[in-house]
């Protein structure tokens, strides 16, 4: 039995480890998981890795009495990670999983999101005047990489919101430009 648990301790440490910081944004006005990371623990520059940052802030939609706003984008050769924050609006409860469902098309390629790599708690059962924020991380299939001075737009499907009675059912879609 303890072998098991040691494996298992050892397992989540390294899960944790791979879900490193993105470093993006999410637009969040206070309560956020904001994970701007913008050097080591003391104070220096983090190297450029070659990824590319699109402001999204002005992109939102409200669908079934939930707003929705972006934030940062950070295009990776392996991965996008998107801010996001959220606020229902409504009086009821409401549901959306962007985190479980969400896909982004580049072009010809299409990426899922990846909940194992999401910060912060964005998808779910949203109560009343609540706000959420997080990064979702869309990875890249295996053995393919992301050209990123070509990408030149993100079409983001996050899914649908949806009432608690069932009755509304409404899709989060997004198309953001990318500036050279």
């Amino acid at each position: 039995m303890k072998k098991i648990y040691i494996l298992f301790v050892a397992a989540f440490v390294l899960i944790l480890g791979a879900c490193a910081e993105s470093g993006v944004s999410t637009g969040g006005d206070g309560n956020s998981v904001e994970s701007k990371n913008t050097g080591d623990k003391k104070g220096a520059p983090k190297k450029d890795d070659g990824s590319k940052l699109v402001d999204a802030t002005a992109q939102t939609t409200e669908a079934a009495g939930l707003k929705v706003n972006l934030g940062e984008i950070k295009i990776s050769e392996d991965r996008i990670a998107v801010g996001m924050n959220i606020e229902n609006t409504t009086t009821d409860v409401l549901t959306f999983y962007p985190d479980m469902g969400g896909t982004v098309v580049i072009g010809d390629m299409q990426l899922d999101a990846n909940f194992m790599y999401t910060e912060g708690s964005i998808g779910g059962e949203i109560q009343s005047g609540v706000k959420k924020d997080g990064v979702i991380v869309f990875l890249v299939s295996e053995g393919k990489t992301i050209d990123i001075s070509a990408v030149k737009e993100l079409k983001f499907i996050f899914g649908d919101v949806t009432t608690s009675d069932y009755m509304t059912s409404e899709p989060v879609n997004f198309t953001v430009p990318v500036q050279e």
